[in-house]
């Protein structure tokens, strides 16, 4: 099973974050590719591929001059041959996987959050300045939460995104600051909203859930392995 990872962006240790996840979906037996821009991605995908996992941050970087130092090297538009290539994934029936900031990339492509069911709305959605102890809680019924046990990461905890009608919810999250839903699946793709940093991404619990979801999105069937 071929999984493609983009990673890469401002404010997180992408790198460090791209190697962890690659580890966790390795032990379920895919072979992984981490590319680090969106035209790679899309030029990978040329391949057929039976998971796309994004954890990463690119967008246009607009609205506010503390991303200034960054534009050059980071902010992205999304481009016609990106946009082709993750519909003709989704449309394959092959699966799509958005980790934390993966709902917050690609903001002049209203279509990608179609393809995920939900995500960040830019003047909307928040988190409080600082990370924050989260509790998931899965939401039984679904082969991605069966059997799964409620953990807490100290994360930033999304808040006011968008939900579509007639996504699963997986986990609720709960902080201080409410109860939020936490990760959602729309056809063969999962969001999940946390995995700030390596610590968060490996915790057991977290790392159990996107092992989970990361299988169920490609098809694969069977328990995961330890």
């Amino acid at each position: 099973m071929r999984a493609l990872i983009l990673s890469g962006g401002i404010y997180h240790d992408f790198a460090r974050l791209g190697a962890a996840l690659a580890g966790i979906l390795s032990a379920q037996g895919f072979r992984c590719e981490i590319v680090t821009h969106p035209d790679a991605l899309a030029a990978a995908l040329a391949e057929p591929t039976d998971l796309v996992a994004v954890q990463a941050l690119r967008w246009r970087m607009l609205g506010h001059e503390k991303y200034e130092p960054f534009r050059a090297d980071w902010a992205y538009q999304a481009e016609p041959g990106l946009i082709a290539a993750l519909e003709g994934h989704v449309a394959r029936g092959a699966g799509l996987l958005a980790l934390h900031t993966g709902c917050i990339c690609f903001d002049d492509w209203p279509a990608w959050l179609d393809l995920l069911g939900g995500g960040w709305v830019w003047g909307q959605s928040f988190h409080a300045p600082d990370l924050e102890p989260v509790t998931a809680m899965p939401v039984p019924g679904h082969p991605v939460t069966e059997g799964l046990a409620p953990f807490t990461v100290t994360d930033e905890h999304y808040r006011a995104l968008r939900l579509d009608p007639g996504v699963t919810v997986l986990a609720e999250g709960h902080s201080t600051g409410g109860h939020f839903p936490l990760a959602w699946a729309k056809g063969r793709a999962v969001t999940l909203t946390t995995g700030h940093n390596h610590a968060s991404l490996t915790e057991p619990g977290q790392a159990a859930f996107i092992a989970r979801a990361a299988r169920w999105a490609a098809g694969m069937t069977g328990e995961t392995r330890a």
